[in-house]
């Protein structure tokens, strides 16, 4: 089979092989590695590229992701997208659209206004990504809860096939041992942007409770801009425990996760936005051999023979300092379980399946 992903990343990126985004790593460079291992020939490349009027791909498919919003303000995509895919299905080449979040109906167009605050861009998404669903011979979604409410918004007709996150950290020891003489080391990492008010309920409300157990230290993995965030992320914590930021990157999150005893992922459940997120973080943390305590939204909840996910997180945290035997073996399981499900070959198997499809 030969293959084609068509990325959201600079192309420098790619070639240098220091990708962003996120999305880009987990849902096409590392798949597109293990296909490779599978004997296929596949190539990933940058949106820019397509865009050539030129540009001709000969083979079986082509994934493409779904272009950033910003992306949609330049005056190049509209025409060069269309016609690529013109172009494409017309020479009989299948198209994928892999859709990591949720990016048609009203609540995600609220809650892009908030951030975009341009009427035309908000016209420009409502219109534009329906359009590129419908042009799709099938949908790609990191979770089935994904694909589904892309069906309640955009149309039952729209086919998807979910398609997991794969980890990209190394595996570790199993740990959960929190030293007696100091703090417990909580680690939380992911876009700032998209989890502040969870983050914020988490310092306002849980943090307080734990304190009360013990002393805390919590570290923020994430975008630089979140550093400006601590004194506010301090303020709501009421001086129950120390708050530290890191910027990210994969050699950080590694070393990160080793130094830490647990990692906690609140999350706005209340937001669609939210509810068909990617377990990735979690997958991650489980793989590094560190407890996992997260919010119940439809992904976690998969997990939640690893982990402790609940409304509450306070009471698990407080369970696994009282039995840290019980947390270690629930941990080491949930390792195994990323391990044959979540395992970069395992996912290129999934892919390799589903293109087929």
């Amino acid at each position: 089979m030969k293959l084609l992903f068509v990325v959201n990343a600079d192309p420098a990126q790619l070639a240098g092989g220091a990708i962003a985004l996120a999305s880009v790593r987990y849902r096409a460079a590392m798949p597109a590695a293990g296909l490779r291992a599978l004997g296929w020939d596949v190539d990933v490349i940058s949106l820019d590229q397509v865009l050539d009027p030129a540009f001709q791909f000969t083979g079986d498919a082509i994934v493409l992701a779904q272009p950033k919003e910003d992306r949609l303000l330049r005056g190049d995509l509209l025409p060069g997208l269309g016609s690529f895919i013109q172009r494409h299905r017309a020479a009989g080449v299948r198209l994928l659209i892999d859709v990591s979040d949720l990016k048609v109906g009203e609540p995600y167009l609220a809650h892009i206004g908030r951030g975009l605050r341009n009427p035309a861009a908000i016209a420009l998404c409502r219109q534009f990504y329906p359009a590129l669903l419908r042009a799709a011979d099938l949908v790609v979604v990191p979770t089935a809860v994904l694909g589904e409410h892309i069906q309640l918004h955009a149309g039952s007709h729209i086919r998807f096939a979910a398609v997991g996150d794969t980890v990209e950290v190394a595996a570790a020891p199993v740990r959960f041992a929190p030293d007696p003489a100091g703090p417990l080391r909580l680690l939380w990492f992911g876009f700032f942007g998209a989890h502040a008010a969870a983050l914020a309920r988490f310092c306002l409300s849980d943090m307080p409770r734990l304190a009360a157990l013990r002393p805390l230290h919590l570290t923020m993995l994430c975008e630089a801009p979140a550093a400006a965030q601590i004194p506010r992320l301090h303020e709501l914590a009421r001086g129950s425990g120390e708050i530290a930021f890191q910027p990210w990157s994969v050699p950080a999150l590694e070393a990160a996760l080793a130094a830490c005893d647990a990692a906690v992922f609140p999350i706005d459940q209340e937001s669609e936005v939210s509810v068909g997120k990617s377990n990735n973080r979690a997958l991650q943390a489980l793989q590094a051999g560190r407890a996992i305590f997260a919010h119940p939204i439809a992904s976690y909840r998969e997990l939640q023979e690893y982990g402790v996910i609940a409304d509450d997180l306070v009471p698990g945290i407080a369970a696994a300092l009282a039995d840290p035997a019980a947390c270690v073996a629930r941990t080491a399981a949930g390792q195994a379980y990323v391990a044959a499900q979540y395992s970069p070959a395992a996912i290129a198997q999934r892919w390799a399946d589903v293109i087929r499809s």
